[in-house]
């Protein structure tokens, strides 16, 4: 009666490994299936003047971006998903620098106008 439960044990445990090792080779190339939502996330970025105003994440998203569809070509795939969410996150950070600093440069450039302003009015004679 143990021999019966425990082929049982053995036989179910060997069906899960079996299923699990089947569902886990079905789903190896989804790097692939991957780098169009990562370009158009790039694009987004770009969109967004991530080229002007965030170009180091914007490179950084770009470089990985290469790297991921080489690491697919040489069969890399646990490299290249690692690639894919690295650049998945510097693009989207690129797009939500790049308003960030711009916004940044125009606050910069009015203090500075509005100081220029001043020293003129400084600088005029005193009315009496």
């Amino acid at each position: 009666m143990k021999n019966k439960c425990a082929s049982r044990y053995v036989t179910t445990g060997l069906a899960v490994m079996v299923v699990s090792l089947a569902a886990g080779c079905a789903t190896i190339d989804t790097a692939s299936s991957r780098f169009p939502q990562l370009e158009s996330n790039i694009n987004a970025a770009k969109a967004a003047d991530a080229e002007v105003y965030a170009p180091t994440p914007l490179k950084s998203a770009e470089t990985k971006l290469a790297a991921a569809k080489s690491a697919v070509l040489s069969e890399d795939m646990v490299t290249a998903n690692k690639l894919i969410d690295e650049a998945m996150v510097d693009a989207d950070y690129a797009r939500a620098l790049a308003p960030t600093e711009k916004s940044k440069i125009e606050a910069m450039k009015l203090r500075e106008a509005i100081q220029s302003v001043r020293d003129e009015i400084r600088q005029m004679p005193t009315v009496k």
